[in-house]
């Protein structure tokens, strides 16, 4: 394990990006991804088609990945950094979260990619008990394992009741520590539909300006946010949210 000094100095780049269950058209993809200098990064509603050209594509630039495509409940994780070990958690039916643990510097850094569903209405609190559980699960998760962060889209804004927990809970939003701009990542475009796809196909053509900060990176305390930001359109309905972090030793 590197010393005190040496965790004090080390900093690494992070992302989450929901993919739109191929939205997000392969090439532009991995063009993002390649560009953003990014050393992990957390993928949601990640398909098939998005997965075999990062294995095929991204085998240099994150020669370390674990990848589980199923259109709106995949996920992924692409690292330059070793991953020691992952496992799908099943804290909500049909959804299953993302658990890596990565080899960072010598220290073991906890990464879960998560999806949580959206509230009954975005008017109102509205997320369902199984929602709430899910947070609870993760926030758990996250605080028994030291060095860790939650990367996901979590359907909510920063005032929604499963952001206040996690808040409440002592993990640390970091574009709202650090953030650069206002941290908009929702929609860039209308999302795809599980029903009525041609008429989404045909809406999809449409660009939208996002109003919505709904795509999270949250740490535990020992991490340190130096900076956080919002990144470039790789074709999805939202737009990625990077942050730079530091181990704090």
């Amino acid at each position: 394990m590197a010393d005190s000094e040496d965790l004090k100095a080390f900093k690494f780049k992070i992302m989450s990006y929901n993919a739109g269950a191929g939205l997000a058209k392969p090439e532009q993809l991995v063009d993002m991804l390649r560009s953003s200098g990014t050393d992990i990064v957390g993928l949601q509603e990640l398909d098939i088609s998005q997965s075999r050209v990062m294995e095929d594509d991204l085998h240099q630039e994150y020669p370390y990945q674990v990848l589980c495509p199923a259109g709106f409940e995949g996920k992924g994780l692409a690292s330059r950094f070793p991953i020691l070990e992952h496992e799908q958690i099943d804290l909500y039916p049909g959804r299953p979260d993302l658990r890596c643990v990565i080899d960072l510097a010598g220290v073991r850094l906890t990464v879960i990619v998560a999806h949580p569903p959206p509230p009954i209405s975005f008017l109102g609190i509205g997320f369902d008990r199984r929602a709430k559980s899910q947070i609870e699960g993760l926030t758990h998760l996250a605080r028994s394992s030291p060095r860790s962060v939650i990367l996901g889209d979590f359907n909510a804004t920063s005032w929604q009741d499963n952001c206040t927990r996690m808040r409440a809970a002592g993990l640390i939003d970091s574009f709202q520590l650090a953030g650069s701009g206002r941290g908009f990542t929702l929609p860039c475009r209308f999302g795809p539909w599980r029903r009525l796809e041609s008429v989404g196909s045909m809406l999809r053509r449409l660009s939208l300006y996002p109003f919505l900060r709904v795509d999270y990176i949250w740490h535990t305390p020992d991490l340190r946010c130096l900076k956080a930001w919002v990144g470039d359109d790789a074709g999805s309905d939202h737009l990625p949210v990077l942050a730079e972090l530091a181990l704090e030793g």
